[in-house]
C-alpha cells in the first residue's frame, strides 16, 4: 500500500519582522480559492485561522446544499477542503479557534468532533495530544482553548465562543476556560512575547445587522481581563465583512483597550454581509423589543443585553467603529 507525500514546514524565526496571515469564514468557493492566492503571494510564515473552516455542515451531498430546516453535515467537505488548503498548511503552521460551524452536534449531543479529530491541541500539558475527542458535557472543553507563544515576538490565545454549557450555565467565573484565561493572561511575561493577542470567533463589537450583539454575554465576562491584562489586539470572524475597531472599553474608546479586527468573509458559501444596523431598511425587530431574543441563535442561547445612548440598536455608525466594508477578505499582519 501507497504512503502519502511527506510535508514539512519551518516555523517563524523568533525576532522581527515576521509575516503572519490571519483569515476566518473560508469555506471552499471559487472566492476561498481568490483569497488563497493572494494569501499564498504574501508568503506568510504563520497562519491564523478564526474559525469556520469547512461550512460542512450547510451540504447535504457534495454538490448540494442542506434545505432549510435540516441538520446534517456531509463529513466529505472536510476532505475537500483540506485538499484545497494543502498548499498553503502543508507548509505553514496555523494557529486557529472553533467557530459555529465546527459545532456539529451529534444526534447522542457530542460536538466538535471532526474539529478536534483533524486540528487538536496540547491538551493540559506541553504534550502533543495522544486522544481525540468531541466535545461533552463531563468535558465541555476539549481542544477548544489554548495558547501558543513566538518567542521574542508574540503570544496567542485561542478561545471559543460556543461551549456545550452555555445554556445551562452560560459565561461565569467558575468556568474552565475562564479561570485557565485568567491564569494564563497572569502568567504572560510581556518581555518574551511583547506583542499579546487573543482569537475569538464572534465578535464583542459589531455594526452589521447579521450577528449584532450576538457574543455580547461573552464581552461583559471576560473583556475586564483583556483590559487588566493589557491585550493588544483581539481577531474576530462570523460576521462575513471587514471591520476594524479603535482601542476600546465597554463601547467607549480607551486607549488602554485593545484593538479589535473582525476579518469574517474568506470566501465562504454563505456570502458578504453588507447591511449594518445603522442603515440596514427596514430595521430588524429586535432593534424595538430585544427581550424578545430573536435576535440569538440556537448555538448561542444566551440574551444578554446593552444599551448606548437608550437605544439598544445604533442609529448611526459609533465612533468606536474606525473603519468597515462588506468584502472578501483576508490580512497580513506584519
Amino acid at each position: 500500500m501507497g504512503q502519502s507525500q511527506v510535508y514539512n514546514f519551518t516555523l517563524p524565526k523568533a525576532s522581527f519582522p515576521v509575516n503572519i496571515g490571519v483569515m476566518a469564514d473560508p469555506g471552499q468557493t471559487y472566492n476561498t480559492s481568490v483569497m488563497l492566492d493572494h494569501l499564498r503571494a504574501t508568503n506568510p510564515e504563520l497562519v491564523l485561522l478564526v474559525g469556520d473552516f469547512t461550512y460542512a455542515d450547510e451540504w447535504l451531498t457534495l454538490e448540494t446544499r442542506l434545505p432549510d430546516g435540516l441538520k446534517y453535515t456531509y463529513q466529505p467537505k472536510w476532505d475537500t477542503w483540506s485538499r484545497l488548503f494543502q498548499p498553503l498548511l502543508s507548509h505553514v503552521p496555523v494557529i486557529h479557534t472553533n467557530g459555529n460551524h465546527e459545532i456539529e452536534q451529534q444526534p447522542s449531543g457530542v460536538r466538535n468532533t471532526a474539529y478536534n479529530y483533524r486540528f487538536p491541541t496540547p491538551q493540559k500539558s506541553s504534550e502533543a495530544p495522544t486522544t481525540f475527542t468531541g466535545t461533552t458535557k463531563s468535558n465541555p472543553y476539549t481542544n477548544l482553548y489554548y495558547s501558543v507563544e513566538l518567542p521574542g515576538v508574540f503570544k496567542s490565545i485561542s478561545l471559543t465562543s460556543y461551549s456545550i454549557d452555555q445554556k445551562e450555565n452560560g459565561f461565569n467565573k467558575e468556568q474552565e476556560q475562564y479561570k485557565w484565561l485568567e491564569q494564563e493572561l497572569k502568567n504572560t511575561d510581556r518581555t518574551k512575547t511583547p506583542w499579546l493577542v487573543v482569537l475569538v470567533h464572534a465578535p464583542w463589537y459589531n455594526t452589521y445587522a447579521t450577528h449584532f450583539k450576538e457574543n455580547e454575554c461573552m464581552r461583559q465576562m471576560y473583556e475586564w481581563l483583556m483590559i487588566k491584562y493589557n491585550v493588544d489586539m483581539m481577531l474576530f470572524g462570523h460576521v462575513h465583512a471587514y471591520e476594524r475597531v479603535k482601542p476600546i472599553n465597554n463601547y467607549k474608546v480607551d486607549e488602554c483597550g485593545p484593538v479589535h479586527i473582525t476579518i469574517g468573509d474568506g470566501g465562504n458559501v454563505e456570502g458578504t454581509y453588507k447591511d449594518f444596523i445603522d442603515t440596514v431598511n427596514p430595521r430588524p425587530a429586535y432593534c424595538d423589543n430585544p427581550n424578545s431574543g430573536k435576535q440569538f441563535p440556537s448555538y448561542q442561547p444566551q440574551k444578554c443585553l446593552t444599551y448606548q445612548d437608550g437605544q439598544y440598536c445604533f442609529k448611526q455608525q459609533p465612533d468606536w467603529s474606525a473603519y468597515r466594508e462588506p468584502s472578501l477578505v483576508m490580512g497580513i499582519w506584519s
